[in-house]
């Protein structure tokens, strides 16, 4: 595969093996069994907090060795040293060489595959899960289940991927019975999504404000109405149009600041209690507050100037007789 695929820096087989029975008995679940090459340390990016991975030459001889997880080690052996201990695994003995150092556990399904506690896991060679632990009589003994593969810096994610699927086809002959998880289309489909996302939040806000402006201006325009007569006496007495301008527009920029302050606490205090049942967790940011606000504004303005203008051009005779 290396030959084939290009930008191939290094690749490991995957046995994933759940056991029946594992000594010392586990204080909870049952560690899995991962059979893997030496390489899957290099690909997982995976610390060895203590002891040693196991070697090639330990892979090639399938040798009954085992590196434990953190939570695997704590389950098994508490706080006693487990290097140089033994653990059976229905009814075959490895001895621990190594300790993993604690990795990071996904929450939920990623690309389709459920979420997996990498720390509750037992390496061992690939030989020692495949031919130590199937069932003598199956007709999967020789076959895994999964392959790690890491490209190289400069290699092409796209063209790697697209590769290995070819490979895979021809092997299933046509079969879809297998999942190809590349990270950068993961992230790129995340990418997209979170674009719709966006695309479809910024449409339900510019319909609210739309709405609000509409709101706002027929306020504004039934109190031109109502205040005919009032226009009427203020224009009668020296009142210019630009005051009358002026003064609509400044009621008009009360209701929006009060209704663009209280948009921004109900705002607040909703994205704190859907983060609280949902268990998401929500960024407030001064920059998105100062927008949220300073539009809100804007569009109070904006909806106020033509009653403002409609106010402005009455009549003062035919204002101060209206009933």
């Amino acid at each position: 595969m290396r030959a084939i695929v290009p930008g191939l820096d290094v690749l490991s087989p995957r046995k994933r093996f759940t056991p029946s029975q594992v000594m010392p008995k586990p204080q909870g679940e049952l560690p899995v069994v991962y059979g893997v090459d030496p390489s899957y340390r290099q690909i997982a990016g995976l610390r060895i907090a203590a002891g040693r991975f196991f070697t090639p030459d330990e892979t090639s001889h399938a040798a009954p060795v085992c590196v434990l997880g953190e939570a695997a080690r704590v389950r098994l052996f508490g706080l006693a040293d487990p290097l140089g201990q033994f653990v059976k695994v229905n009814g075959q003995w490895y001895q621990a060489i190594g300790v993993a150092g604690p990795q990071a556990v996904a929450q939920s399904d990623v690309g389709g595959l459920p979420g997996q506690d990498r720390n509750n896991v037992l390496y061992v060679p690939t030989g020692a899960a495949m031919f130590r632990l199937e069932d003598n009589y199956s007709q999967f003994r020789d076959d895994v289940d999964g392959v790690y593969i890491r490209l190289k810096p400069d290699a092409d994610i796209l063209a790697a991927a697209a590769t290995v699927r070819g490979i895979l086809a021809a092997s299933h002959r046509g079969a879809a019975d297998y999942a190809v998880i590349v990270p950068a289309e993961l992230l790129a489909e995340q990418q997209r999504t979170k674009r719709i996302f966006d695309i479809v939040m910024v449409a339900l806000a510019s319909i609210s404000l739309l709405v609000g402006g509409i709101g706002i201006m027929n306020i504004m325009l039934a109190s031109v109405l109502e205040r005919t007569r009032e226009i009427g006496v203020r224009r009668a007495i020296g009142a210019r149009r630009t005051d009358i301008i002026r003064q609509f527009v400044m009621e008009t920029t009360l209701i929006a600041v009060a209704g663009g302050t209280m948009g921004l606490l109900l705002g607040a205090s909703m994205s704190r209690l859907i983060a609280s049942f949902a268990g998401w967790s929500t960024i407030i940011s001064s920059g998105s507050l100062a927008l949220a606000f300073s539009v809100s504004v804007l569009i109070g303005l904006v909806s106020g100037v033509y009653p403002a203008m409609k106010a402005s051009r009455l009549d003062p005779v035919q204002a101060l007789h209206y009933e």
